[in-house]
C-alpha cells in the first residue's frame, strides 16, 4: 500500500488542541479522513479508490525534483490532491526554504576563505568547482557543463565529467557533502557550477545553499524563479542571463581576475550590514517558518509540521469550518518539459523528455479511471493503455 497516514487515528501531537478537543471525534478513528502519500514513493496502481475528496482529502508531501514521480508534473494529477506540501511558494505548507537553516547562516564567516588566500590556491586548483554524482538529469546539466569546459578550467569530482579525485576521506561525495570537512573544501573555490537536476519554480536545493553559505559564488541554473530568493540582487551568477556557455566564461575569467568585481558577489559575507540581506521575502519567509532542519529536535521537521497542518485542516472540516475541496493549481507543483541549457529547445536524445510525456498520460489516464469510477485496475491492464494512448500521442 501506499505510504499514508490515517490522521483520524494520529492525532498525537497536534499543537492547539486539547485531550477533550481530540476525543471529540473519537468515533472516526477506524476511519481514514485524510490520507497523507509522499510523492517520491507514490504507486499509481495501489491507490486507495474511490476517490471521494468532499469525504476523504490526500495530502501531498513531495519535496523532491520530478525526476522521481513524472506524473506530478501535470494538472490532472496535482487535481487529486486536497493540500499539498512542495516546494512552491504556492503549495499550502511551502519547502521552498528547506536546505536553507537560517539567514545567519549565509552571513557567518565560519567557511568563509578570504579573496586573497583564494587566488593563492589557483596555483593548484582551477577556479570553478563542480560536484555531481547523478549524471541523467531531465536540466542535462553535464552536457552545459562539458562545453562550459572548453573555455574555463574546472575542477568536476564526483561521478559526472570527473577530471579530479576528491580527498580520501570526502571520497563517498554523497555520504559526506554535508559535512563541515566538504564545506570547507568548497569554500576554497571562487566559483561553484549550481545546476540543479530540473527546472521548476521555487525548486531551490543545496546546490545553491552550499556555495553561499561557505562564501563561493554559486553560478546557477535551475529555478526560473532564483532571483526571489537571493540573500541580495548580487550574490549568484546565473546561467540563464548569457548567451552561451562560452559568454559566461569570459564573465567569469573578468570576475576571476578582478578582485573588486568578484567581492561584489560576497556583499552577504562582507559587506556592511543593512547590505547583506536585502531579499524580505527571503527573511520574511524565514522568519515565519516554524519547522526546522538538520535534525532540530526542538523544532521539528516539516513532516511533523505538515501532519499538524493537515489535522487542523480535518478539525475545521469536521466543525464544518471548511466545506469545500481545497483549490490546486499548477503553481503548486510547476515543472515544465525540459529543454536543453545549450539549444533552448526540447532534445529528443534526453531520456527524461520521453519521461514527461509518460507522465502526462499516467496522469491522464488515471484521472479518467477515476472519473469513471474505475477502482480495480492491474499493472498489465493500465500501462497496456497508458502504452496505447503514449504511442498514440493521444494524451
Amino acid at each position: 500500500m501506499q505510504n499514508i497516514f490515517n490522521f483520524v487515528h494520529d492525532y498525537k501531537a497536534v499543537p492547539h488542541f486539547s485531550d477533550d478537543e481530540l476525543r471529540k471525534h473519537s468515533r472516526l478513528s477506524q476511519v481514514r479522513v485524510a490520507l497523507m502519500f509522499y510523492g517520491s514513493n507514490i504507486d499509481l496502481i495501489d491507490l486507495p479508490l474511490p476517490r471521494n475528496g468532499l469525504i476523504h482529502d490526500w495530502a501531498l508531501l513531495h519535496e523532491e525534483s520530478p525526476k522521481n514521480t513524472p506524473a506530478l508534473s501535470h494538472l490532472e494529477a496535482l487535481e487529486l490532491f486536497n493540500f499539498t506540501a512542495t516546494f512552491s511558494r504556492y503549495s499550502h505548507f511551502p519547502l521552498t526554504l528547506q536546505y536553507l537553516k537560517s539567514a545567519d547562516a549565509l552571513t557567518d564567516l565560519s567557511y568563509f576563505v578570504p579573496v586573497e588566500r583564494k587566488n593563492e590556491l589557483l596555483q593548484e586548483l582551477a577556479p570553478v568547482l563542480y560536484v555531481h554524482s547523478d549524471c541523467s538529469t531531465p536540466l542535462e546539466r553535464d552536457a552545459y557543463a562539458t562545453e562550459l569546459m572548453k573555455y574555463i578550467r574546472i575542477d568536476s569530482y564526483g561521478k559526472c565529467i570527473q577530471n579530479r579525485n576528491l580527498p580520501e576521506h570526502l571520497a563517498d561525495a554523497m555520504e559526506s557533502m554535508g559535512s563541515d570537512e566538504f564545506l570547507h573544501f568548497v569554500a576554497r573555490y571562487k566559483f561553484t557550477l549550481s545546476f540543479e537536476n530540473a527546472v521548476c519554480d521555487d525548486y531551490i536545493t543545496e546546490k545553491l545553499w552550499r556555495p553561499l553559505v561557505v562564501g563561493s559564488v554559486p553560478v546557477y541554473m535551475g529555478s526560473p524563479s532564483v532571483r526571489d530568493w537571493l540573500p541580495n540582487n548580487n550574490s549568484a551568477i546565473l546561467a540563464v542571463d548569457f548567451s552561451s556557455p562560452k559568454e559566461l566564461a569570459q564573465y567569469l575569467h573578468d570576475h576571476n581576475s578582478n578582485a573588486t568585481k568578484y567581492r561584489s558577489f560576497l556583499k552577504h559575507k562582507l559587506g556592511e550590514d543593512n547590505e547583506k540581506i536585502t531579499n524580505r521575502r527571503l527573511i520574511n519567509a524565514l522568519n515565519i517558518r516554524e519547522w526546522g532542519i538538520d535534525n532540530d529536535f526542538e523544532k521539528g521537521n516539516f513532516i511533523e509540521h505538515f501532519e499538524c497542518f493537515v489535522c487542523k485542516q480535518e478539525h475545521s472540516k469536521l466543525n464544518g469550518e471548511r466545506t469545500k475541496i481545497s483549490d490546486i493549481s499548477k503553481a503548486h507543483y510547476d515543472c515544465p518539459i525540459p529543454v536543453s541549457p545549450l539549444t533552448g529547445t526540447e532534445n529528443e536524445e534526453n531520456w527524461w523528455v520521453g519521461q514527461w510525456h509518460m507522465g502526462k498520460c499516467e496522469a491522464k489516464l488515471l484521472r479518467h479511471y477515476i472519473e469513471i469510477g474505475k477502482t480495480e485496475y492491474n499493472y498489465e491492464e493500465f500501462y497496456d493503455e497508458l502504452k496505447n494512448t503514449f504511442l498514440n500521442k493521444v494524451c
